[in-house]
């Protein structure tokens, strides 16, 4: 559930027209960039590929040919950060991720990305200015995915003046359904001492996601802290009964006394 998340597939594409001296060396030109463009977008989806694929090195050389073409391409500068990443060169991850948004300041994905790398690294009010930016393009589609990053990041690394419960809420706007954002929730309000707010989210948790021992736990804490014996006894029944070796059954008894 703490696992934050750095995908990248959304590929910009930028079409770069030249000066032309006649119609004819005009459109050569726009049919040239035309075709740079294609192929950098083709060596960067296959670099995706390979990333999502545990391929490395594939990667590498795909994005080594993309950037050969087009070095300030927004997005393939973005795919070479996750991919030094995965190399663990962290300066390099780190130039790639800058030159991504400096050529395009609207790349959401790659602020998005570059957020994680800078959360990951205890950078966190410069990671959250750059989830801010994700979350500020009306176009990002993936506005679930940074809300919940922000919103982790925030939970691994506080900062004071900063909140959580604002960023999970967003991810529930984007996506009522959510179910980190939902078992975030229900966690926060019960900690903050709110039981029945935790009930509802915890409700809607279970309506949409299959049964966990964390959630189960969770679940069995916010029905005690109600005095709901029967409800609490349903969930404990559920946790032991599924996950009978996990921890979380093993703290039952702390719980609920038996």
């Amino acid at each position: 559930m703490n696992i934050l998340i750095s995908t990248a597939v959304h590929f910009v594409t930028l079409l770069l027209l030249g000066v032309a001296l006649s119609a004819c060396s005009s459109a050569e030109t726009r049919s040239r960039d035309a075709g740079n463009v294609k192929l950098v977008g083709i060596y960067t989806e296959l670099a995706t590929g390979h990333l999502i694929l545990n391929q490395t090195e594939a990667a590498l050389q795909e994005m080594n040919k993309a950037l050969a073409i087009d070095a300030d391409d927004s997005q393939a500068n973005n795919i070479m950060a996750l991919v030094q990443q995965r190399l663990r060169d962290d300066d390099k991850a780190e130039k790639y991720f800058q030159k991504a948004i400096d050529s395009d300041a609207t790349n959401a994905e790659a602020h998005n990305n570059y957020a994680v790398f800078l959360c990951e690294h205890g950078r966190v009010k410069d990671a959250i200015d750059h989830f801010d930016s994700a979350l500020g393009n009306p176009l990002y589609r993936s506005q679930e995915k940074a809300n919940l990053n922000a919103g982790m990041c925030l939970q691994q690394r506080p900062v004071a003046g900063l909140s959580s419960v604002k960023y999970f809420r967003n991810a529930l706007a984007a996506n009522p359904r959510s179910t980190i954002a939902l078992h975030k929730m229900a966690l926060i309000s019960f900690e903050s001492g709110q039981p029945l707010a935790a009930r509802g989210f915890m409700q809607r948790f279970f309506e949409v996601s299959q049964d966990s021992p964390e959630a189960l736990l969770l679940a069995v804490k916010i029905e005690k802290a109600l005095g709901a014996r029967d409800t609490q006894a349903n969930y404990a029944f559920r946790l032991r009964g599924k996950f009978p070796n996990s921890e979380e059954a093993k703290q039952l008894a702390k719980i609920t006394g038996r």
